[in-house]
């Protein structure tokens, strides 16, 4: 791990001694280091200060507890984002803290820049657990890891699944980890699929107990063939012609 300041290793140690409770919630610990990390740039924010908040959650309709009020950037998509990318969005704020987020709303704040807040960093690393479990969209990266036991891969889905807007959003947290929470990350396990010649991208190929199994429509892709999944008898057929 690279050298660090005085406050970034403190920061480092404070987060650390939380990994058994995300780990314990089936969250893996390297990504709650990397998060906390990442959203809150080593503790130092305004939401971090103010909300004791590492993560950047939102606070959206219904969430019961403080709110933080501070300005935030988020790439939206659009027409030709294929292309260009998506936009950056600025939301200015006024990096207030509010008792609840109805206040927040009547003092006339923009819905986009509110943030969950809490009365103490364990209450927000507890929340941080629970909130991966209560959004059906994070399912996945939870299976995923009591599966596999890689925190990379969940990484990368809870990114994919909407975690962040930025289209960069997983990478940039999977090099975090490898660089502050290596210890918590199991090697890299070389294996690399080929269909015609042609590798399948990393996150095709799954490891499980010495097994390897491949993403079934990314081979079709490479191999140019239809893929038809049949919900009733769950059979999965591949045809010739492009690929649907």
């Amino acid at each position: 791990m690279p050298a660090l300041a005085p406050d970034q290793q403190a920061f480092l140690d404070r987060v650390r001694a939380f990994v058994p409770i995300a780990e314990a919630g089936g969250v893996p610990g390297a990504v709650l280091v990397g998060q906390a990390v990442l959203e809150s740039n080593w503790g130092r924010s305004g939401l971090a200060r103010a909300g004791n908040a590492y993560f950047g959650v939102k606070a959206r309709r219904g969430w019961p507890g403080k709110v933080y009020y501070g300005s935030t950037y988020e790439a939206i998509p659009f027409a030709g984002a294929h292309r260009h990318g998506p936009r950056s969005y600025h939301a200015h704020a006024t990096d207030t803290l509010f008792d609840s987020r109805d206040s927040a709303l009547a003092a006339g704040a923009n819905t986009v820049a509110l943030f969950r807040a809490y009365a103490s960093v364990e209450e927000n690393i507890y929340d941080y657990v629970r909130f991966f479990h209560r959004n059906p969209r994070y399912r996945p990266a939870l299976d995923a890891y009591a599966l596999t036991g890689d925190p990379r891969r969940f990484a990368l889905m809870i990114a994919r699944a909407g975690y962040a807007t930025s289209p960069t959003y997983g990478q940039r947290l999977v090099a975090v980890m490898e660089r502050y929470a290596s210890d918590l990350l199991p090697a890299r396990r070389r294996i690399e699929v080929r269909v015609g010649g042609r590798p399948l991208p990393p996150e095709s190929v799954l490891v499980v107990n010495s097994r390897v199994f491949v993403h079934v429509r990314r081979i079709a892709v490479l191999l140019g063939l239809t893929v038809a999944y049949d919900h009733p008898t769950k059979v999965v057929t591949l045809g010739e012609g492009t690929t649907r």
